[in-house]
């Protein structure tokens, strides 16, 4: 038989080598080292972070100063624009409300009874509507009219010798043919009540040349309302 192999070792355990390349002695450092330059790089980045949104904070108040002006002038645009579009909305209500009376003239002169003579034709203004605003009398008065639909009259004033006379002109006026101009009351009691109140006669004190004193009458029909829309 072999005599077995005996391995004697004779270092000690301070003098045996470690397995690790590198000692912890020289590790420990090199990290501390390291971290620290890594807390100073995110630090440094932080930092220019800052600087970069500093410097676009102060460019983009800058760039809203420099645009105050002109939005303060694309606002005066916007309030003139919306003051003459209501102007020109207020102009086509005009133009939808107004009525022709041409034709109105042209007939009448028709039926006129021959002993009728007309001194006056008027279509009375309605009274003045108030534009200003109550509540803020300093600001500019509203653009007319605040009304949408506006009653309209037409006055007859001429002298005759016959009331019979006024009456043929009133039932001519009140026909058919000028219904396109004058709204004449269908209910029979109604046309008499406010016949009464539209026609008013009086005698001239003056006496004409044949000796007859003349009537002089106004008499007032209603027409066709106004309507004032878009």
């Amino acid at each position: 038989m072999k005599a077995p192999n005996l391995h004697l070792n004779l270092l000690r355990p301070e003098e045996m080598a470690s397995s690790s390349p590198v000692r912890m002695r020289v590790m420990l450092p090199l990290l501390s080292l390291l971290l620290c330059v890594a807390c100073v790089v995110w630090w440094g980045i932080l930092f220019m972070q800052g600087l970069l949104l500093n410097s676009k904070v102060t460019s983009v108040r800058a760039d809203l100063e420099g645009r105050k002006s002109a939005h303060a002038a694309s606002l005066a645009q916007m309030a003139d624009m919306r003051e003459r579009q209501a102007q020109l909305d207020q102009l086509d209500a005009y133009k939808r409300g107004c009525h022709k009376y041409g034709g109105l003239m042209a007939k009448l002169a028709e039926v006129i009874p021959e002993d009728v003579q007309l001194t006056a034709l008027t279509i009375p203004e309605p009274p003045p509507q108030k534009l200003s605003d109550p509540k803020n009398p300093k600001l500019p008065p509203l653009l007319g009219p605040t009304n949408t639909v506006e009653n309209v009259q037409f006055r007859i004033s001429g002298r005759t010798a016959a009331t019979a006379s006024v009456t043929a002109l009133m039932e001519a006026v009140e026909s058919d043919a000028f219904s396109d101009w004058i709204v004449v009351d269908k209910d029979k009691k109604k046309s008499a009540a406010r016949k009464k109140k539209r026609i008013n006669i009086r005698q001239e004190t003056r006496v004409g040349e044949d000796g007859v004193r003349m009537l002089a009458f106004e008499v007032e029909f209603r027409c066709k309302e106004r309507r004032f829309e878009k």
